[in-house]
């Protein structure tokens, strides 16, 4: 069962801060907007894509179990691991029965060979009741698993009540409708797969979708032993969308860091186009004055329409940044509702380490009265949400 965007009651896959900086900022200016798919480089910002949320059923009628899968970026241990539990509240129903069962989570090496599924190896495991609120539990784990730096591993939900098919709850995880056309990469690694074993037969793990072109990403904080050590991804939520067109803009506000002189050749942005505009979809990288660094044009034909999709373009002259220099990413167009956006939530407030989402910046809008951050379940000026955007950056 699909969730649809929704808060939780109470309502970071390492993804690296913005590295922009070097000299003086120079304008340019191009009209030169391509497909996703004709270009890769460096890159940094949320990167990561969603529609809404998407639950899956631990245990049930299907026994079913799920694996969230991602790359060890140290050697040495892991402790706990924190998850997004979502049971039937605010009226909802679909994602829990009865008691909610009794989960186990186990920590699985990877099979070594694609499709990269779960090996059945538990390294360590924990066990726990799901609570009627706290729907973001850090789960510690019984000892520390050792893992290696560079090595794939699976954070595996079962469900292991004695009548799972009538007492479980769901775990969620990011979903999209579709990932026809490519777009920035995502942090090393990441990946969902689901395992159903109905009538007591065998089965086997394969990709977590209901469709073909559905497309799930873990929402997961895997916590090492050491401070620092944050592997997973953070963003826990997707928030309403404000339009693009006329009066009404949209930006990700972005600080460069201290360091080694960093450049930025081309952008990434998550767009939806609305009805049959004609007008061109522009972004550009400002000042926070508005003052242009870059700009380009993606022609209104190359945005998807049906569902949100990946644009990217590349400035016709890379634009250099002092270190801890503010600018934006902007995106504009003439007509009015000829676009929209939808930003996603950074799990801040309920305990995701900020090595697991973007922390150089947030997202916000400005519908002719000057911008702010994005307001969302009665809040006003929220700072705690990304667009869904990327930057291709270069030394």
């Amino acid at each position: 069962m699909r969730q649809a965007r929704t808060a939780p009651a109470a309502a970071r896959a390492m993804i690296a801060l913005i590295v922009v900086s070097t000299s003086a900022c120079s304008s340019s200016s191009s009209n030169h907007a391509e497909r996703a798919s004709d270009f890769r480089a460096p890159q940094t910002g949320s990167l990561v894509q969603a529609d809404a949320l998407g639950n899956t059923v631990i245990g049930g009628p299907a026994r079913t179990a799920l694996a969230f899968r991602f790359r060890a970026t140290w050697t040495g241990s892991v402790v706990a691991i924190r998850c997004y539990v979502i049971k039937n509240v605010n009226g909802r129903t679909g994602y829990s029965k009865g008691d909610g069962g009794v989960m186990r989570v186990t920590l699985q090496a990877d099979s070594g060979g694609r499709p990269h599924m779960p090996s059945g190896r538990n390294l360590v495991s924990a066990t726990f009741k799901p609570a009627d609120r706290g729907f973001f539990p850090l789960l510690r784990f019984r000892k520390p698993a050792h893992v290696v730096a560079g090595r794939l591993y699976h954070v595996v939900f079962s469900n292991v009540a004695s009548d799972p098919a009538r007492n479980y709850v769901s775990i969620n995880a990011l979903y999209s409708a579709t990932r026809s056309r490519r777009g920035p990469a995502v942090p090393d690694g990441l990946a969902v797969a689901e395992l159903n074993q109905v009538g007591g037969g065998a089965a086997a793990w394969q990709t977590r979708r209901s469709r073909p072109h559905e497309y799930y990403l873990p929402i997961i904080d895997v916590v090492g032993a050491r401070p620092g050590q944050h592997d997973g991804l953070g963003y826990m939520e997707v928030w309403d969308p404000k339009p693009i067109g006329s009066r009404s803009k949209v930006r990700q506000i972005l600080r460069a860091p201290g360091g080694p002189t960093t450049r930025v050749d081309g952008a990434w942005l998550r767009v939806r186009r609305l009805g049959g505009t004609g007008a061109s979809l522009v972004l550009r990288l400002e000042r926070p004055d508005g003052g242009a660094l870059a700009s380009a044009v993606v022609s209104g034909t190359a945005v998807p329409a049906r569902n949100p999709g990946w644009v990217h373009v590349r400035f016709s002259k890379p634009v250099s940044l002092e270190p801890g220099t503010s600018f934006a990413l902007t995106a504009s167009a003439a007509a009015a509702s000829s676009y929209e956006v939808f930003p996603i939530r950074k799990g801040t407030g309920f305990g995701f380490n900020a090595k697991t989402f973007f922390d150089g910046g947030y997202a916000q809008f400005n519908n002719g009265r000057g911008w702010i951050g994005w307001d969302q379940w009665g809040g006003h000026d929220r700072r705690n949400s990304d667009l869904q955007f990327a930057l291709d950056v270069s030394r």
